[in-house]
Parts: structure tokens; sequence; C-alpha cells
């Protein structure tokens, strides 16, 4: 017998739903349009799969990328991602029960911007602060430790087996080197399941949630009041040097707790600017990285000449959309920071906007708001 909550995971109207929310920005792709093509019939041989247990993860496809950094890629097929977007559209509220207020990835009303809005206003407060990350996290994640908090958060033994089989599809990430923390022996580590698979939007969500006993270590036993997660990035702020080395050392052992390693740190003045998010953070000032920046760059100079040599063709209205939709997203994205000079600047980089009299040197010059 099918108990109430996957009954609401492989409801029609959820997979439904998740197909549509799963397609979204991907309708042009041919295994996209040939589910949607056949999506009643989908559908309808998913939630029957769901509801015996029958149903299992297809084959993944898999690519390095390196950019910013060197990172393994996980592609689950069209029908798995809708399975993932009805699964978490019913427990993400249950996962997210257990998160402190400053968690800002993957929740609702919260995001990118509204983590930094806040670190910027805690850094116009503090005279120190404090930058954590986790080395490696996805690749490091424990899958026995993530399984507990999933069986205590979830109250229905099909759903934490279909989360099980979810983390097993994933097998490709746990090849990541094991690594020895207190209390192991000597084989400890080789017995265990480790890895997320980047890519799939239940691992965004069961990463969120493993780093939750780091949240409350730092909140209910350090006592830490401006401490902000966004993922695996932590930022600490205070107005004594001290009291954060000594956090510091506090939450890297919470992250011991939960098999993970911190990247060398130390405590910085706010006034120097911290680095975080693709964004250079000071009290009075919030620049967008350079590196950012720089990749931002290449993408849209690729798409300017794309839309150049497409000129005066039947593919030209396309490479212009493209080139049109890239600087929007882009732009929407800088103008959260003092980005005004940036923006004017690439722009008139791209040939798009005539350069003043005054400004003939700018591009030899670059003085744009960047770290």
């Amino acid at each position: 017998m099918v108990d109430e909550l996957m009954a609401r995971v492989s409801s029609f109207a959820s997979l439904w739903s998740a197909a549509r929310r799963a397609a979204r920005g991907k309708r042009n792709r041919a295994s996209v349009a040939h589910t949607l093509f056949h999506l009643e019939s989908t559908v309808i041989r998913l939630e029957r799969e769901l509801r015996e247990g029958s149903w299992r993860p297809g084959p993944v496809l898999q690519r390095e990328i390196f950019d910013p950094k060197r990172r393994l890629i996980t592609v689950a097929p069209f029908e798995d991602r809708i399975v993932h977007q009805s699964l978490c559209a019913a427990i993400g509220p249950l996962l997210d029960r257990h998160l402190v207020a400053h968690t800002y990835a993957c929740r609702v009303g919260l995001g990118t911007h509204a983590a930094l809005r806040q670190a910027r206003l805690w850094a116009r407060s503090f005279a120190y602060a404090l930058h954590l990350d986790v080395s490696r996290f996805f690749p490091s994640v424990d899958n026995d430790i993530l399984l507990q908090q999933i069986t205590h958060d979830v109250p229905s033994a099909a759903v934490v087996e279909l989360c099980a089989r979810i983390l097993d599809a994933g097998a490709a990430e746990k090849s990541a080197g094991r690594l020895h923390f207190p209390g192991d022996e000597l084989f400890s580590p080789l017995g265990r399941r480790v890895g997320l698979p980047i890519g799939n939007l239940t691992s965004q969500h069961f990463a969120n949630r493993y780093l939750s006993p780091v949240d409350h270590r730092a909140k209910d036993r350090l006592r830490v009041h401006a401490y902000l997660r966004y993922m695996d990035d932590m930022l600490l702020f205070s107005n004594d040097r001290s009291q954060l080395e000594d956090w510091g050392h506090g939450i890297e052992q919470a992250c011991w707790r939960q098999r993970l390693r911190l990247h060398p740190w130390q405590v910085v003045p706010t006034r120097q600017g911290i680095t975080w998010l693709g964004f250079r953070i000071l009290p009075n000032e919030l620049r967008v990285k350079r590196s950012s920046v720089a990749r931002a760059e290449r993408r849209l100079e690729a798409l300017r000449a794309q839309e150049l040599e497409t000129a005066g063709t039947d593919n030209a209205e396309a490479s212009h959309d493209r080139l049109t939709t890239s600087l929007r997203s882009t732009f929407a994205h800088w103008n959260h920071a003092d980005s005004w000079r940036l923006r004017t600047q690439t722009l008139r980089r791209l040939g798009l906007l005539a350069f003043d009299d005054d400004d003939e040197d700018e591009p030899k010059q670059s003085q744009c708001p960047t770290e």
C-alpha cells in the first residue's frame, strides 16, 4: 500500500507539473521535446512504476567543465528529472524545516542576491570577517550520514528508498579520494559511500540539508549572531578577531563530524573586502569579481562574433536573440553590484554602444568596478 507522502510524489498531477518545471528553458532539446510529445503516457508509466516500487534511474551523461574550476557534471535523463522535481516538491519543505534562517541556497524567497544583501549589511557593521568553504563538497558527502538525516526527516520508507536509489545512481561521483577523520581506523574510509552528482536538483536539496548540523553548531552552540551560508560557503562576522578564530576552529570540528574538510582559512578585516559568490564585498561597495567578469566577457564576445558572422543570413535573428538573452541575464546579475561603468564598458567593447569623445582610451585603461 502506498503511503500518503509517496502517493503525493507519484500522483499524476504532481508528475505532470514536475515535467513542466523540468522542461523550462529546454523545450528545444530532442529528448525533452520527445518526452513532452508523449507526456501523458510517460507520466502514467512513471506513476505506475513509482507506486509499484519498480522505478529505477536511467543511465546518466557526464562531462567535465573547467570554468572556473574542474568539475564533473552529471546530466540525468529527462524522465529522471521529472521524478526529481516531483520528489523535491514533496520532501523539500520537510528538509527545509531543519535549516537555520540564514541558509540561502535552494530556498524560496532567498538565493544568491539575498545572501549578498545580508553579507553587505554585516560588512558595514563589523570590523572582521571569516570565509569558510568545504573542500570538494559534493564528491565528499557521506551517503550513510545523509540517508540517516533523510530517514529522520521523511516519514515514508518508500520515499527514503527512492532517495537511496537516486543517490546510488551517482556512483561515478564516488570515486573521490577517501580521507581519514578522528575516530577512523586504517580502512574505515574505504568502506563508506561518498559523493553527490553535481547537476541533479535532488543533490542541491540533499547537500543543503547535509550541512544543517554545521549551521546549528554555529548558531546554537557557538552563538554566532552574524552567520550565513550559501551551500558550502559560510561567512561569519565579528568585531573580535580572536573570537572569529575560535569560531572557525569550532565549525571546522563540526565539519569533521560530517566527514568534511575545509579549505585553509584566515580572518580578514572587512575594509579589505571579502570575495564571496562571485562578488567582492566591501563595507561601502559591492564589486563583481574580476574572474567572473572575464568569463562573462568571453561568452558575450563569442556570441557577438557569431551574430556578426550570421548577419544577413537565415540564422541572424536566432544569433541576435542568443546574444540579447545572455546580455540581459548577465547584466541583471551584475546590476546587484555597483556596476554601471562595468556594464557600459562591456557594451562598448562589444560594439553595441558608441564611445564618447572623452573616453577613446577607456578600453585600454579600463577602470570598471571589479575586484
